[in-house]
C-alpha cells in the first residue's frame, strides 16, 4: 500500500476537532477532510491500476508489432522466392500462392490490432494522470483543512473546499473517459507449416 503523505495532517486535524475549541465549524472541518482523504486513496488506488493497464497494454502492442514483423520478413523472403522462379519460367507453387494470400490478410490484422492497443495504453495514460491529478488537488486540499484547524480560521476550510471540489471534478472526468481494461487474449502462435519459405527450395533441390 502506498504511504499516504496527509496521514499525520489528518491525524492532527481530528486532535484539534476532539479536544479544541472554536465551534462546531471545526468537527465539520475534520469530516470534510475524512471524506477528500477517503477521495484520495480510491484515486491514487485507480492511478495505479490505470497505469499498470498502461504498461501492459504496450507490451502487447510491441508482441504484436514484432509478429507483424516476423510476418512481414517472411513475406518478403516468399516474394524473393516467387520472382526468382518467374526469372526461371517456373510456376509458382501453389503452397506458396496460399501462403501469400494468408500474409496478406494476417498483416493488416495484426497491425490494426497493434494500433489499438497503443491507443489503449495511450488513454489508460491519460486516466493515470487525471487520477493523479485529483488526488494531488485532495493532498493539497486536506492540507488547507489542517490550516484552518491550527488557526482557527474558517475562511482556509472554505479555500480547501474549492480545492477539493476542483479533485472532485477530475476525479469525476477519469472516473467517466476510463477505458476498459485489457482483455487476455492467447498469444499469437506462428504456424510451422511453411514457416521458413527455404524448406521448399531445399525439397526441391532434393528432387
Amino acid at each position: 500500500m502506498a504511504h499516504n503523505p496527509t496521514e499525520h495532517v489528518q491525524e492532527e486535524i481530528h486532535h484539534h476537532a476532539s479536544h479544541g475549541s472554536g465551534g462546531k465549524w471545526i468537527t465539520a472541518a475534520a469530516t470534510t477532510a475524512a471524506i477528500f482523504a477517503a477521495f484520495a486513496a480510491v484515486a491514487g488506488a485507480l492511478a495505479t491500476r490505470h497505469l499498470t493497464q498502461s504498461t501492459l497494454s504496450r507490451i502487447e502492442a510491441n508482441d504484436n508489432w514484432n509478429f507483424y514483423q516476423a510476418k512481414s520478413i517472411k513475406s518478403s523472403l516468399l516474394d524473393a522466392k516467387m520472382y526468382s522462379a518467374q526469372l526461371s519460367k517456373a510456376e509458382p507453387r501453389k503452397s506458396d500462392l496460399e501462403k501469400k494470400d494468408q500474409y496478406a490478410s494476417d498483416l493488416p490484422r495484426i497491425q490494426t490490432t497493434a494500433r489499438e492497443l497503443e491507443k489503449l495504453s495511450r488513454e489508460h495514460l491519460e486516466t493515470h494522470e487525471t487520477f493523479e491529478i485529483a488526488a494531488t488537488l485532495f493532498h493539497i486540499a486536506i492540507a488547507i483543512v489542517a490550516i484552518s484547524v491550527v488557526a482557527r480560521r474558517r475562511e482556509f476550510w472554505f479555500v480547501s473546499m474549492i480545492g477539493g471540489g476542483i479533485g472532485i471534478v477530475f476525479f469525476a472526468k477519469a472516473l467517466i473517459h476510463s477505458p476498459p481494461s485489457l482483455e487476455t487474449k492467447p498469444e499469437p502462435q506462428v504456424q510451422s507449416t511453411s514457416a521458413n519459405p527455404t524448406e521448399h527450395e531445399s525439397s526441391a533441390a532434393k528432387k
